[in-house]
Parts: structure tokens; sequence; C-alpha cells
């Protein structure tokens, strides 16, 4: 993927027009009359909910969210001509195998279902109080917008279980994080308890060639046993990548991770 379409430059990209659309509608709000200011910081409410919205994606795991060789299906290729003709993109729309194109599983890794749903409502007050409270009631007589009516409707179940599964993963991430801050100060308390230079091994400072301590060298053995699971890395039939694995030393990693 080239650096001009990279989801970094995607994210940024949306940053800066957010950012910008944002400075523009503040530098206007002050010149215009009381009617023109309270229209521009309706306008800054709507953007801001945007950028919120928008906070919810990770835009990095996105393209393996959508299967580009099943794009093209959603385009009638003959329909093209009526579509210009008639300035209407929904004689060119087959949004029937829109399931085709979206993984779900990717897509539930790639959003946070409950705040984008959050985000979501608040967005569409915003824009009611721009627009009118009617404004979202027509469902009009799109054949496009009926097979997406039609796609959401039959993933809400799967939705449902992704995002109870999304909250469970957030509150298990909590906790492991405790586990691995107690981890790493119970290393350092045990290494601060050792004794001097001369402990190596089991084997203690003494005047007995033979003496052997019965305190085991370190928290945890380095063997081949404790850098190898065999644990599967993600949960049968779940809706969404468990966390990563830690066992052995690689609790290490983790807790040097910002």
């Amino acid at each position: 993927m080239s650096q001009a379409t990279s989801p970094t430059s995607v994210e940024q990209l949306v940053d800066r027009i957010t950012a910008g659309t944002e400075r523009l509608l503040r530098e206007t709000a002050p010149n215009g009359s009381a009617e023109t200011r309270a229209a521009v910081e309706e306008l800054l409410d709507i953007v801001e909910e945007v950028d919120d919205l928008l906070e919810t994606i990770d835009f990095e795991k996105l393209p393996d969210a959508v299967d580009a060789s099943a794009l093209p299906n959603l385009i009638k290729q003959d329909g093209l001509p009526d579509a210009i003709r008639e300035r209407d993109p929904d004689l060119a729309l087959d949004l029937s195998t829109i399931r085709d194109v979206i993984e779900l599983r990717e897509f539930w890794n790639t959003v946070d279902i409950a705040d984008f749903l959050r985000e979501l409502r608040q967005l569409k007050t915003e824009l009611e109080d721009v627009v009118g409270p009617d404004a979202f009631d027509s469902t009009g007589d799109s054949e496009a917008a009926a097979e997406v009516r039609k796609f959401v409707d039959d993933v809400k179940t799967d939705a449902t279980n992704a995002a109870l599964q999304q909250e469970a993963k957030k509150a298990a991430k909590g906790a492991r994080n405790g586990v691995i801050d107690g981890h790493s100060k119970f290393e350092e308390l045990y290494g601060s308890t050792q004794r001097g230079p001369g402990y190596a091994g089991r084997k203690p400072v003494s005047k007995n060639p033979t003496a052997v301590s019965s305190v085991p060298y370190g928290p945890l053995p380095a063997s081949v046993s404790t850098r190898v699971s065999t644990v599967p890395t993600n949960v049968r039939h779940a809706k969404i990548d468990a966390l990563p694995r830690i066992y052995g030393r690689r609790w290490r990693t983790v807790a040097e991770r910002p």
C-alpha cells in the first residue's frame, strides 16, 4: 500500500479536514449576525461529533475489513449510462452482495461498536438540530438503501454479540494490566532480596563445596517450556480476536509497551 493511501495517511487526512473545518467556522462566527453565529455553533457541534465518531474506528485495520476483490460486484456495468443520464447512482449500484465485501470478523475488530453507536446517536441528534427532527424518518424508495438496511438487520445479532465481547475484552485487558504490573513489581522485589555477586545459579557463597541452595535462581525458569505455548491464539466461534497470549517471560515485553 502506497504512502498516499496508507491507513495512517487517511487518518491524518481526516484529522486535518475536521480541524480545518472547525478553524474556518470559528473564524467565521465573530463576523456574522447572531443568527449566523448560532448556525456556526450548530455546525461546530456536528464537526466535533463527526470527529468523535471517527475516533471509534481503527483506520490501520480498516482495509482488512474489506474484500477488495468483491467490490466490482457492487457496480452494475450496464446501468452506468442510465445512472449518469438520470443522475441517479442507484441505477448503477447492486448492494445485494455487500455481505461478500465486508469481512465481519475483521470489521468487529476495526470498530468499537458500543462507542460507535453512542457517537452515531449523538451525531444524529446534532444533525436533527440543523435539518429538523423529521429528516431521517423517510426511508425513500432507493433499492441500494434498502439492501443496506437489510444487511444491517441481518448482522444485528452478530453486532450485539461482538459488542458484548468487546466490553468483556476491555475488562479483561484492565485486569491483565494489573497482573502484569504486579508481576513486574514482584520480580523487582525478588531481585533486591538476592545475595551479592558471589551468588551464581543455585550455588551459594559457602566454604562447603557441596553446598547447594534450596532457593531457586530467579522467580521463573528460562526453559523452553516457558517460551512455547500450545494454547490457541483465538477462541473458537468468538466474534473478535482475543488478547495476545502471555506466557513465560513474554509479560516483560507487554510491560515495556507504552
